[in-house]
C-alpha cells in the first residue's frame, strides 16, 4: 500500500503543485487521478515514484517512509506522458531494457517483449527507432516497457491519451483487464470522464492541488459533493439550473430562475432545505429527465430545443428552461428540430441540490439507472 500524508509540494515561491495531500493506493487496486489541466496530477504520480521529492509531508510504502529512497529502489515502473523512450535504440531494445536489467535470459525477454508487442499492436515496429513513430506509437512502446515487468505498482500518466479512438477503446479494456488478471496495483492519470468511471476502482478528483472527493466511480457519479466534481464527472456532463425556495399556501416549491414553474418539493428534500430561501443551484444528469412532445402526466416542465447532438446510438438534446440549459438523452431516432417546444420529466426526486457549492441533496437512484 501506498500512502501520501499531508503532502504539499511547491515549485518556486508561488507555484504550488499539490497542497496537503493525503491519499492511499490499496493494494491490488486501480486507483484513477482525474482533474482538470494544471491539477497537480502528474506531480501526484512523480512524488510516488520519487522523481520529485514533497516539500512537506510524508509518503510511505507498506508503512515505511520512502521519501528519501531512490527512484530505482522503489520497484515501481512508471509510463511518463512524454515518453522517455531511448532514442537510440530499437523498439525492441527499449521493451527489453527493464527485463535485461533484472537479468533475464535472452529466451525470456523475447517471450515478454512479443507479448506485450502484441498486446499494444507494435509487433511490425519493433525494428525501428522512436524517432520514426508517430505520438500513439510512441506512446504505446512507453507503456509497454512500463508494464513489461513486475513491480509493486504501475504508475501511468495519461498512458493511452494520444491514441486514435479505436484503439484507445481497446487499450482501456486491455489495462483494465490486466490489473485484474495479475493483480496489479495501478495508479493511472487521466482527463477522459469516460476513462476515469470506466477504469477506476476508485477515482481521486484533484483541482488545483486539492483533492475534491475521492470515491468509487458509483459514488462520485451519483453522489457528487460539490458542483465541481458533478460538472466534471460524466458525458454530457450535468445541467444546472439557478432556483430558489417559494413557499405558498402552505407548500413548498422550487422555482427555476427565468421562468414561473413551481417545483414541488418532497418531505425528503425539504428536511435538506432545512427552511433556507436562499437560492440553490439545482443539477440533472442527462439519464435523469426525459423528453416529450407533448404535455403529459410525466412531463410538465416547458422548454425549447435548442441543440440536438448526434452521438449514433442516442442523442442528446439541449432545452432551454428558464435562463438556463438542461441536456437530456433520447434515442437515436428521437431528433427535435432546434426551436421546437418540448416537455421535461423534470421534478425534484431526480434532481441534485448545491448550495454555495456543496451538495445538500442527491436523488435516491437515477431514474433510468
Amino acid at each position: 500500500m501506498i500512502e501520501l500524508r499531508n503532502v504539499t509540494k511547491r515549485f518556486g515561491l508561488t507555484t504550488l503543485a499539490v497542497r496537503n495531500l493525503s491519499l492511499e493506493i490499496r493494494d491490488q487496486e486501480l486507483l484513477v487521478i482525474y482533474g482538470p489541466a494544471g491539477a497537480g496530477k502528474t506531480t501526484t504520480l512523480r512524488l510516488i515514484a520519487g522523481v520529485t521529492k514533497p516539500t512537506t509531508g510524508d509518503i510511505l510504502q507498506d508503512d515505511e517512509s520512502i521519501v528519501d529512497v531512490a527512484p530505482e529502489n522503489r520497484n515501481m515502473a512508471m509510463a511518463f506522458e512524454n515518453y522517455a523512450l531511448y532514442s537510440h535504440i530499437r523498439v525492441y531494445d527499449n521493451l527489453a531494457f527493464p527485463l535485461r536489467a533484472r537479468g533475464l535470459s535472452k529466451q525470456e525477454i523475447d517471450q515478454q517483449v512479443h507479448r506485450i508487442a502484441h498486446m499494444l499492436q507494435i509487433d511490425e515496429l519493433l525494428d525501428r527507432r522512436p524517432g520514426f513513430l508517430s505520438g500513439g506509437q510512441r506512446q504505446r512502446v512507453a507503456l509497454g516497457r512500463a508494464i513489461i515487468r513486475p513491480a509493486s505498482i504501475y504508475l501511468l500518466d495519461e498512458p493511452i491519451g494520444h491514441l486514435d479512438a479505436k484503439l484507445r477503446n481497446r487499450m482501456r479494456g486491455e489495462l483494465k483487464a490486466m490489473a485484474d488478471e495479475q493483480h496489479s496495483t495501478m495508479a493511472l492519470v487521466t482527463t477522459s470522464s469516460r476513462e476515469a468511471l470506466a477504469l477506476g476502482d476508485r477515482i481521486v478528483i484533484l483541482r488545483s492541488g486539492v483533492i475534491e472527493q475521492i470515491g468509487t466511480p458509483e459514488e462520485v457519479y451519483r453522489q457528487p459533493q460539490n458542483a465541481f466534481v458533478a460538472a466534471f464527472v460524466g458525458e454530457p456532463p450535468m445541467s444546472f439550473l439557478d432556483t430558489e425556495p417559494i413557499q405558498e399556501e402552505g407548500h413548498l416549491y422550487l422555482r427555476p430562475q427565468g421562468t414561473v414553474l413551481q417545483l414541488p418539493v418532497s418531505p425528503q428534500l425539504a428536511q435538506s432545505l432545512d427552511g433556507d430561501t436562499t437560492r440553490y443551484r439545482l443539477g440533472v444528469r442527462a439519464s435523469e429527465i426525459t423528453v416529450s412532445s407533448q404535455q403529459d402526466e410525466e412531463h410538465q416542465t416547458p422548454g425549447e430545443v435548442y441543440v440536438v447532438e448526434h452521438l449514433g446510438y442516442c442523442n442528446v438534446v439541449s432545452v432551454k428552461v428558464g435562463d438556463g440549459l438542461l441536456r437530456a438523452l433520447v434515442g437515436s431516432n428521437v431528433r427535435p428540430s432546434p426551436k421546437e417546444n418540448v416537455w421535461l420529466s423534470l421534478d425534484c426526486d431526480h434532481v441534485h441540490l448545491f448550495h454555495n457549492g456543496k451538495a445538500v441533496f442527491h436523488p435516491s437512484r437515477l431514474r433510468n439507472g
